[in-house]
């Protein structure tokens, strides 16, 4: 049996047509910023707020972003936008606000280049992101955010995938997560992955005290479940268009 989770490029179906694919990519140092404004974006009452700068530097751990290409004129080498300028003395009010006007016209034409903050524009944009911790034998998902602009396009889905494939690459026996009791979209999202609920930690998450539902699937190594995730992901890929590996530049 082949498995979907190496280069995963399927032929894009008709309602994959209709959006434009995503892909998932290890998290980079430079995409902290961008990763915070889409928790910002998924978990708007979250507290405290992850700290992705020392998240991506943890050991045995990875963090994958849902990402799709820029458009030409928005690539890295040839960005119309200069963000932050800087005004010399002697410029008028009027001159660094007509600046300062094509700049916000150029980022509400393309909201997605809504966070970066250096002089070096984003080379994708990123509509969601998972983090996965390697304990022993073990996969943790420790979050998965999806801006909710982008809901309802596979974008959840396919970064499970990237998290299942990664804790195939690492070994791991099975995968676990803890989600909100009233997160039921999120769980229905999990059991369809083979998730099932083990325990309960009351009061888990501090902003509202709310209880967390831990859930974890089967051996990922046993055939019948490798052969249901793999269908999934073939499944989700002809709907959608996305895939697990960017194209190489």
């Amino acid at each position: 049996m082949t498995s979907t989770f190496g280069t995963l490029r399927l032929p894009v179906a008709t309602a994959a047509a209709k959006v434009e694919a995503f892909y998932v990519r290890p998290v980079e140092h430079r995409d902290a910023a961008m990763l915070s404004t889409v928790e910002r974006e998924a978990f708007p009452s979250q507290w405290p707020p992850t700290r992705f700068s020392r998240e991506i530097a943890r050991r045995r751990t990875s963090y994958l972003a849902a990402a799709r290409e820029l458009p030409n004129s928005l690539d890295s080498g040839r960005c119309p936008v200069t963000p932050r300028p800087t005004w010399r003395s002697g410029k008028s009010a009027e001159q660094g606000r007509g600046i300062l006007g094509r700049i916000a016209a150029g980022l509400k034409q393309i909201s997605f280049v809504d966070s970066f903050t250096g002089a070096e524009p984003p080379r994708d944009y990123v509509a969601g992101f998972v983090g996965v911790w390697f304990i022993a034998n073990e996969a943790h998902i420790v979050s998965l955010g999806v801006r909710p602009k982008d809901h309802r396009k596979g974008v959840g889905e396919l970064l499970m995938l990237g998290a299942f494939r990664e804790a195939r690459r690492y070994g791991a026996r099975d995968v676990t997560l803890e989600v909100r009791a009233s997160n039921f979209p999120a769980q229905a999202l999990y059991r369809k992955y083979g998730f099932r609920e083990v325990a309960l930690r009351k009061r888990y998450y501090l902003d509202n005290g709310e209880d967390a539902i831990i859930m974890t699937t089967p051996p990922i190594a046993n055939v019948e479940y490798a052969i249901s995730l793999d269908s999934l992901a073939r499944s989700h890929a002809v709907r959608w268009g996305h895939v697990l590996q960017p194209a190489a530049r």
